[in-house]
């Protein structure tokens, strides 16, 4: 293995393996305080180093190692009846989510999970208003919908966090259950691609260098998530939710050419 890693360091020049390092470790530092999209960003960096196509299995490796260490520092925050919740059919859902995504067209899913996204934030706040609260069984309704997006994609997390937050989770309690949620999805998919010809040794070795550089970023993320005030952070996740519900959107209507 130390043979596979070396080789697969001096593949790149150590500019490039820098600026990879570097950047997974800001990633990841706001991967930790918001729960998500960390990952979408460092794909987007990644896939000019590595090509597009290794993006998914290599970051299914490095987030597997970035989420063990994110659920080690958020442990006392882990809910497991929550996780229970969501998994019980967030698990099989994931295994299916690289089939489904073969099946239906990308840009109408990018477009109900815009609206969706952009939805969740003013329905939340009325619901929450009410003392509404989302149960076990929402949650798994959920948890089928987070799976089958996260087995194909990068990023599911965005998709359960509504409902988490439904949930009366926040703060540390939500960054610890989206952890220990994502921990086992990308479990399932390196285990997944592990058994194929898209993950071979350079690109597990590859994925395991860049997931190390992502762990002093989460403790850093946890100092700053202890030091936050809960509803500064809920404002944070709601602001991502909307970015993210409007890059949804906006792949949707440039999909079906409604815009150049």
């Amino acid at each position: 293995m130390l043979e596979v890693l070396a080789r697969t360091l001096a593949a790149f020049d150590p500019l490039t393996l820098v600026l990879v390092a570097v950047v997974t470790f800001a990633t990841s530092i706001f991967h930790t305080v918001s729960g998500f999209a960390g990952g979408l960003l460092l794909a987007v960096f990644l896939a000019p180093v590595i090509g597009v196509r290794a993006i998914v299995p290599v970051l299914s490796v490095a987030l597997l190692i970035s989420h063990s260490s994110r659920v080690w520092v958020f442990r006392r925050a882990v809910d497991l009846g929550v996780f229970r919740a969501v998994m019980v059919t967030g698990l099989p859902a994931c295994v299916l989510g690289a089939l489904v995504y073969t099946w239906l067209p990308v840009d109408a899913i990018a477009a109900v999970l815009g609206v969706f996204l952009i939805a969740t934030v003013p329905l939340g706040r009325v619901l929450r208003a009410r003392n509404f609260r989302v149960g076990a069984r929402g949650l798994s309704v959920a948890g089928a919908g987070f799976g089958v997006l996260s087995g194909g994609t990068i990023g599911g997390g965005m998709v359960l966090i509504p409902f988490l937050m439904g949930a009366g989770l926040s703060g540390e309690r939500l960054i610890a259950q989206i952890a220990t949620v994502a921990l086992v999805v990308n479990l399932t998919k390196a285990v997944v691609f592990g058994s194929t010809a898209l993950l071979d040794a350079n690109l597990l070795a590859a994925g395991v260098l860049i997931g190390l550089c992502t762990v002093p970023g989460n403790y850093v993320g946890h100092w700053i998530v202890r030091r936050t005030p809960v509803r500064i952070h809920n404002l944070f996740i709601e602001g991502l939710i909307l970015l993210g519900g409007l890059v949804f959107l906006k792949k949707a209507v440039e999909g079906y050419g409604l815009i150049g």
